[in-house]
């Protein structure tokens, strides 16, 4: 009975000694607090965060282990979701000339830093209070990934996701009752999506003095979901039924390029993204789509740090499903989903500005994150503090000028709001 006890002991005696482990953690504790013009204080959550991460080597063979976990404890109790919580869980080792990694990974594609047509490979979180939430903003897929290097230049990349991570959105069903239509969209979605499943994403990388290249194909799963109306009845003055979500298959072909221009870094992601719904004759799915990201960075003002994104989408054969939706309640069912949820518009264009400055001794850090779409705007301001080398005060607001929508597909925050966060990180 000791030997049994001891060998499992000692084997991992063994392994731990072997293993440089590296632990580091990220903690915070926050409060956001909804201050909307025209409507009463509201308190949006109280927080307690944790995210460990642990990365180990043994041999030839890297670990990465993270997770999120976080309670509310004031207001509504709260926790986070389950299959939330394992944020990283993947290994990773050098084969000859290639590199592979197994296992549930971020990855980011493109160069421009928001809002890339080229970054579609995770899903996100769009119930985020804060549009720079870089903690619950993305949701990372489980992955083989494979890495080739046939020169010091150049990189070829072959990712396999066989059950891509939807975008998530907590809202389970949805009546839609506007006095026409009296549809409900249910929104219980798997955590892993096994129908459709498989995605795949292929990229050269090509990196030099001049400029870096990508050259990117992707078929995949679209996280972002579309509807299933077939089976709604309007033989009744009302159209009645459910409406499934339905995530349909993507073909992105796409281009990105960085280079210096004197003191400026320009990058430029380009994206075509052909849909299933190719000829736009489906009320409930994106149709296919152009889109060109213009990225400029550069440092203003004795160090202040300032990067411009101009983002650009072009909706093909938009709209060419009216045709088939004579009947006023169709049209009044387009409204709540094709005009707002799907596809608002067949020309989207709008710009982001982002800038920050360190100041006493690096002590203090302001910025500024503001966004242009006609006729609205977005302003967040941020401030944060470093009490010590380990622990920080932090405080911003994210204000929208427009007014917040009433459209029943609402999934993310509309609301002008502010936060406080004190953080630790170890």
């Amino acid at each position: 009975m000791m030997k049994k006890i001891l060998i499992p002991l000692l084997i991992f005696a063994t392994v731990f000694t072997l293993c440089a482990a590296d632990f580091r953690l990220l903690s915070f504790a926050d409060y956001y607090g909804r201050i909307e013009p025209g409507e009463s204080y509201d308190s949006l959550r109280t927080r307690f965060y944790i995210q460990p991460e642990l990365q180990t080597s043994l041999f030839n063979f890297d670990l990465t282990l993270s997770a999120n976990l976080w309670y509310q404890g004031v207001g509504d109790e709260d926790f986070i979701a389950t299959d939330n919580i394992l944020r990283e869980a993947y290994i990773s080792f050098p084969l000859g000339d290639f590199d592979v990694a197994l296992g549930q990974k971020f990855e980011t594609f493109g160069f421009a830093d928001l809002y890339s047509p080229l970054n579609v490979i995770n899903g996100s979180d769009p119930t985020i209070y804060s549009l720079d939430d870089a903690v619950d903003g993305k949701r990372a897929d489980a992955m083989i990934q494979i890495q080739f290097y046939p020169n010091f230049d150049d990189t070829i990349e072959l990712i396999y996701v066989p059950f891509p991570r939807p975008d998530y959105i907590a809202k389970g069903e949805v009546e839609l009752d506007n006095g026409t239509n009296r549809v409900i969209l249910n929104f219980n979605e798997e955590a892993y999506l096994t129908d459709p499943a498989h995605s795949i994403f292929m990229r050269y990388y090509h990196f030099s003095s001049n400029f870096d290249l990508q050259l990117i194909y992707a078929c995949y799963v679209e996280q972002s979901p579309g509807f299933d109306l077939e089976k709604l009845d309007s033989n009744s003055p009302l159209l009645t039924g459910t409406g499934k979500t339905v995530y349909t298959r993507n073909n992105l072909f796409g281009i990105g390029v960085s280079t210096p221009l004197g003191e400026t870094i320009l990058s430029e992601d380009f994206a075509f993204t052909m849909t299933e719904d190719s000829n736009g004759s489906d009320m409930g799915i994106k149709n296919s789509r152009i889109t060109a990201n213009t990225q400029f960075t550069r440092s203003i003002l004795n160090g202040t740090f300032a990067q411009l994104n101009v983002i650009y989408q072009y909706i093909l054969n938009y709209d060419n499903f009216k045709g088939d939706y004579d009947d006023p309640v169709y049209s009044d069912l387009s409204e709540e989903i094709n005009d707002y949820f799907v596809q608002p518009q067949q020309h989207i264009a709008f710009a982001v500005l982002h800038l920050h400055k360190a100041f006493l001794r690096e002590k203090l850090f302001l910025a500024l994150n503001t966004a242009y779409i006609h006729p609205e705007v977005y302003i967040a301001p941020r401030i944060s503090y470093a009490l010590s080398d380990r622990l920080m005060v932090e405080s911003g607001a994210d204000i929208f000028t427009s007014e917040p929508s009433d459209n029943d597909l609402v999934r993310s925050n509309q609301y002008d709001n502010f936060f406080i966060r004190i953080k630790y990180e170890y």
